[in-house]
């Protein structure tokens, strides 16, 4: 689709971002002269919140996010709450962070005044992405929105990840293929194999159907495609929209062979009819687990009594260079 014209820019920047900090302030400098008050700071999402409803206020109708994952759930998060449902600004996504798997998908292509330039000239392509919204029913705790999440090993392997240890050593894409170095060279070894894969309890409730058990793994995104060729989601059934996810019961079989076809982009027959894999997609599902739940590289704790809700956010239209 070709965007024929863009009127009102602002730029949400997050000058922490590791592509940010090495490129120094001169865009941000840049940016700001041409901005004005249109150039918002990545702040906490209670912060964003407050400047992107003067945004909306001022009828901006495009939002340049300048960083990683993280800074693009907490702008979402932001404008979510400002906009309303059916007037929801255009997304630039310019890939700036320490892990850009949403760039990898809905990037922009280009970063820098180079980006402002070639956006203020129109004729641009465009695709829709629905961001997961979760949630925690029953507690004070508002909802946020993210494109790729999931809890169990997932969230173990991210704590790894996140840990001082790797990341003195590594910056954080490296430190991602450490982690998930490290979790197969865990398995190797019968103490650490034992605790990775006997997993966490989870209940799943989605589409009238309840999974409920102990599971290795549990993916769940809003993209359409990861980096790499890596894709561990298929369509259960076809014709069927919403978010996809995949749930890796404990003591799966025949795991190194399921994980190398995924890590290729692969579901073979065999793995979509194995019940220790399910996959599939869903509008909206209930988690009953005791696991934190990782969301763009952001670990959330889990509730009291462990209920997380995964739904279906409105759907944002991000542009492409």
């Amino acid at each position: 689709m070709k965007i024929a014209s863009l009127v009102r820019i602002a730029l949400i920047h997050n000058a922490r971002s590791r592509k940010n900090r090495r490129n120094g302030s001169s865009f941000a400098v840049e940016a700001q002269a041409l901005l004005g008050k249109d150039f918002v700071p990545s702040d906490s999402r209670e912060g964003t919140t407050a400047h992107v409803r003067q945004l909306y206020e001022r009828g901006i109708d495009t939002i340049i996010i300048d960083g990683g994952d993280g800074t693009v759930s907490t702008a979402l998060t932001a404008i979510a709450r400002a906009y309303p449902a059916n007037r929801l600004p255009d997304i630039v996504v310019l890939a700036s962070g320490n892990t850009n798997l949403i760039a990898g998908d809905v990037g922009f292509g280009l970063r820098g005044m180079e980006a402002i330039r070639r956006l203020k000239a129109g004729a641009l392509r465009s695709s829709i992405r629905t961001p997961i919204r979760l949630s925690w029913p029953g507690t004070d705790r508002m909802p946020v929105l993210g494109l790729f999440g999931g809890c169990a090993g997932f969230a173990r392997a991210v704590r790894i990840a996140h840990s001082p240890t790797v990341l003195r050593f590594a910056p954080h894409d490296l430190a991602v293929g450490i982690t998930l170095l490290t979790t197969f060279v865990s398995l190797m070894f019968r103490k650490s194999r034992e605790a990775w894969l006997r997993g966490d309890p989870l209940r799943i409730e989605t589409g009238g159907h309840v999974y409920d058990g102990q599971s290795f793994m549990f993916l769940v995104t809003g993209l359409s495609c990861l980096s790499r060729g890596i894709w561990p989601f298929w369509d259960a059934e076809p014709n069927v929209e919403g978010l996809r996810y995949l749930d890796v019961s404990a003591q799966p079989e025949s795991l190194l062979r399921a994980t190398w076809a995924l890590l290729c982009g692969r579901a073979p027959r065999w793995l979509r009819r194995h019940p220790d894999y399910v996959s599939g997609r869903t509008d909206d599902m209930t988690l009953v687990t005791e696991s934190d739940f990782v969301l763009d590289g952001e670990v959330f704790s889990a509730a009291p009594d462990g209920v997380l809700r995964l739904e279906r956010a409105p759907s944002f239209r991000f542009l492409h260079a």
